[in-house]
């Protein structure tokens, strides 16, 4: 029997010193795991939570709205009929191969699909029901839908202008810039980690960024019914993307975008 030879990838990262004792991933990790005796201090959030109303009807209502801004009602989204099975076999992750415009109605479809609320619930599981994400649908190229950042407001189905941006500036943000030049549009998804983190502590940082996952299958999948070239991106400048989209880089910060083209 043959060995398949294997790379040790630890002296890659850690260099041929090892493990340091400083290092932020190792440390945040272990700051993060669970242990028997970290309940008492859960359970003190816990009451915090059944105790204050205010804190209650917060998180029941846990995402921007912006509904003073002028906005966009988006059209119902629809997604034909596909086997789930043939979806994931079918699904890529691809860049436009040529400027065409989004429709509305597909933009509308990928968004609802990704994080719209019904009564009371999103398309994803989410820690304690907290929602600590947002999401930003930054159009380029779409139908019916001004050039610009949009905050999609996931109780109307709704997107909200919050202001107008040029091609080159969203390239900006991103390590491989020539990605924008044919996209339609670009989603960022933003974290608000203390909406998770008063009930969950650092452990909310994991769940925030779990359920970006969830949230970004969800759209890949939705795009594939589509027809929707999709790409998705973690190669951007943060502090560059959180300024296009309004973060701050503290309480909101960016964990994920999602490159679309014209269908």
């Amino acid at each position: 029997m043959t060995a398949t030879p294997t790379a040790e990838f630890a002296s890659l990262v850690y260099g041929p010193d090892g493990v340091t004792y400083d290092d932020p991933a190792e440390t945040f990790h272990e700051a993060s795991s669970l242990y028997p005796d970290v309940a008492p201090g859960r359970l003190l959030s816990l009451l915090e939570l059944e105790r204050n109303v205010a804190l209650r009807e917060t998180v029941t209502r846990a995402s921007y709205t912006r509904d003073h801004l002028a906005g966009t009602d988006l059209p119902a989204f629809a997604l034909a009929e596909a086997r789930l099975h043939d979806l994931l076999l079918e699904r890529r992750s691809r860049t436009p191969e040529a400027r065409a415009r989004l429709s509305l109605g597909a933009l509308a479809s990928t968004l609802g699909a990704a994080y719209r609320s019904e009564h009371g619930r999103r398309p994803v599981p989410s820690g304690g029901a907290l929602y600590p994400l947002e999401l930003y649908a930054v159009a380029l190229d779409v139908d019916s839908l001004e050039r610009g950042v949009h905050h999609y407001n996931p109780y109307r189905h709704r997107l909200a202008l919050m202001r107008t941006v040029e091609r080159e500036a969203v390239a900006a943000a991103l390590v491989d810039r020539e990605l924008v030049e044919n996209a339609a549009a670009l989603l960022v998804v933003t974290a608000m980690f203390w909406r998770s983190r008063f009930k969950y502590g650092l452990r909310g940082y994991r769940f925030v960024l779990v359920e970006a996952g969830h949230l970004m299958q969800n759209a890949l999948l939705a795009a594939t019914a589509l027809g929707v070239p999709a790409r998705p991106l973690a190669g951007y400048y943060d502090r560059l993307l959180d300024a296009l989209v309004g973060a701050d880089s503290l309480d909101e910060a960016s964990v994920y975008a999602l490159l679309l083209g014209g269908a």
